[in-house]
């Protein structure tokens, strides 16, 4: 069965290899295994690490360490994925039942309205201020919080309000927590979706809060019986994650507190960056509080991809539309805060010199 167009990766993939300024990336400034294990003060004994198939479901080690990031989790509320999108499909697959009916709130990730209506349900694409109307009668609610691509974290009298809508419906709730343990002031960690409301699905990854993409390992956590039902899918796709992985991210992990205050300190420093060019060039932004990334409001008359692909082409700085993120009518573009400064300014100075004198 062939999947609609994942607009996102697709564009990504078709400009990453001739850019030579990514300011569109999502994570923050990735560690090397040298640079995570000084910057940890330990090791993660790698040599010693057996390359079988190892624990299934994730070690016990690691399991413990994803535990600390919420407050009611223990081990059988845990499964191990491939990855935050392999945590996703997962959880969505095992849920969803054709005809059911999700509603998933809007803007966010492709992958959480396509993959439902790819199963066969009846899928509400909504926003918070609809969420009541559109939420009758459903079996799933949908978010990504941290929100992709706005960088903007609920604020608590909207994830009451989320939580009294899905209870009065019965309704479950899926969040894609990825961004979570990333708001840019005061405690870096929000309370999990999963320790606010009984019947909750979240998913993590140690992508963006934790700097380690190239782990690609996520997870879901939810109630016992929701996981093992995961697990049995999970058979079929997953069978196992990388030992190695699971090493290196029960390490992280471990030292998760001192990880997010470096990585929220360097989004913080970006956002300086950013506000400077804002005020250069006169464009705006809703500012975000949480996150990796944040959406810049432009003045063309250009729609978002043909704007973004005329930048990437003579500039080489490479944007993400709000066409991706299916906002056709949005003209905003959506750029990261976790890079390496020196990129950023460079890639924003690009933009600029060239929007002030060259583009319509």
């Amino acid at each position: 069965m062939l999947i609609e167009d994942f607009k996102l990766e697709k564009w990504i993939r078709k400009y990453e290899n001739i850019t030579k300024y990514d300011i569109s990336q999502t994570c923050v400034q990735p560690f090397s295994l040298k640079e995570l294990e000084e910057f940890c003060g330990e090791e993660a004994d790698l040599k010693t690490v057996k390359l079988g198939y190892g624990s299934v479901f994730g070690t016990e080690n690691l399991k413990a360490a994803i535990c600390n990031l919420y407050e009611n989790a223990n081990h059988e509320n845990i499964t191990v994925t491939l990855g935050g999108i392999g945590a996703n499909q997962l959880a969505l697959r095992t849920f969803i039942n054709n005809g059911d009916k999700v509603v998933c709130v809007v803007p966010c990730y492709q992958q959480i309205y396509t993959l439902p209506n790819t199963y066969g349900a009846e899928v509400v694409l909504t926003d918070i201020e609809y969420l009541e109307k559109d939420a009758i009668d459903a079996k799933l609610i949908c978010l990504v919080n941290p929100n992709n691509p706005t960088g903007t974290n609920l604020s608590e009298l909207e994830v009451s309000r989320i939580i009294e809508i899905a209870r009065k419906n019965g309704a479950y709730l899926f969040v894609d927590e990825a961004y979570r343990g990333l708001n840019h002031d005061g405690n870096p960690y929000s309370k999990s979706f999963f320790d606010l409301y009984e019947k909750t699905i979240v998913t993590g990854s140690m992508s963006k809060a934790y700097s380690l993409a190239g782990l690609r390992l996520g997870w879901i956590v939810a109630n016992e019986k929701f996981i093992n039902e995961v697990n049995t899918n999970r058979d079929y796709n997953t069978l196992s994650i990388s030992a190695i992985d699971d090493a290196v991210a029960t390490l992280a992990l471990k030292n998760h507190e001192k990880i997010v205050k470096r990585n929220v300190k360097i989004l913080n420093d970006n956002k300086k960056i950013v506000k400077e060019f804002l005020n250069k060039i006169r464009y705006s932004w809703i500012e975000p509080n949480a996150g990796t990334i944040c959406c810049i409001n432009y003045n063309s008359k250009l729609n978002s991809s043909d704007f973004c692909e005329k930048i990437v082409k003579d500039t080489g700085v490479l944007l993400v539309p709000a066409t991706v993120f299916d906002c056709a009518k949005e003209h905003f573009f959506r750029i990261g805060l976790g890079m390496d400064s020196t990129l950023m300014q460079t890639g924003l100075n690009k933009l600029v010199d060239y929007i002030l004198n060259d583009i319509s």
